[in-house]
């Protein structure tokens, strides 16, 4: 199993950003997770029924099945300390 099984579209946080990456013309568009939610027929899907099923937003392709990634969007911290 792997982490597109794992886990649910409902889980994702808002700084959550998913990047959808066709398979066949490999545009890439980025959406978030309650645009997605509202486009779903039941709340339970999981992100690799999500994978199989999105199509491609590019107007000459429309190609079923998208590679996904999670970007957060969440302020990370630097490092502070040096080497002595």
């Amino acid at each position: 199993m792997s982490w597109l099984e794992n886990t649910s579209l409902r889980d994702l946080d808002e700084g959550v950003v998913i990047e959808a990456i066709c398979i066949r013309c490999l545009h890439t568009w980025r959406q978030s997770p309650t645009a997605l939610l509202l486009k779903v027929d039941h709340r339970d899907v999981r992100l690799d029924e999500v994978a199989a099923n999105l199509a491609c937003l590019h107007p000459y392709c429309r190609h079923v099945g998208v590679r996904l990634t999670l970007i957060r969007n969440e302020d990370t911290s630097g490092f502070v300390g040096g080497m002595p």
